[in-house]
């Protein structure tokens, strides 16, 4: 059965809004958290109180939490007719899938580098000052905060391998 659709080549659904997007979340969290039971567990003095699953657990919950109010909040609205989503929707899809592949290779840094700039460009920034501001920021707090504070080690990259 097709959507209807206004003149202005516009298509809405019958279904609450975020209802369908939510259950995709929900249907992932749950194939997500059914990984993490194959995961091994850490013997008592590795784990520091802290077993491998627990922290990718504590992420799927939180988006589970987050797609089933999604899905509650969005009950009692009908969804809107809306265009078609632009093509930078999809280029956006299309480099978190590059991102990943990238890791390896490059490393973290330089990945997440590159993703900072390229991606607020993508979605029409053009300032200069801020943009580089971010691509600076945004990947040093997050080595900051996953290295320097959790302890947690990055493949090194391109540029770790050639300095060390």
């Amino acid at each position: 059965m097709s959507s209807p659709r206004d003149p202005e080549g516009r298509t809405g659904g019958r279904w609450p809004r975020d209802l369908l997007v939510g259950v995709v979340l929900l249907a992932f969290c749950g194939l997500a958290y059914w990984v993490t039971l194959s995961f091994e567990e850490a013997p008592a003095a590795l784990a520091q109180n802290v077993q491998p699953a627990t922290f990718p657990r504590l992420v799927i919950a939180v988006i589970a939490v987050l797609g089933a109010l999604m899905i509650v909040l969005g009950l009692p609205l009908k969804e809107p007719l809306r265009r078609r989503p632009p093509v930078p929707v999809f280029v956006t899809a299309a480099m978190m899938v590059a991102f990943v592949a990238a890791l390896e290779r490059l490393g973290i840094m330089v990945a997440m580098i590159v993703f900072a700039l390229a991606m607020p460009i993508l979605w029409g920034e053009r300032r200069p000052v801020p943009l580089l501001l971010y691509c600076v920021i945004f990947p040093t707090a997050i080595w900051v905060v996953f290295v320097e504070l959790l302890d947690v080690r990055f493949e090194p990259g391109v540029i770790q391998n050639l300095f060390g």
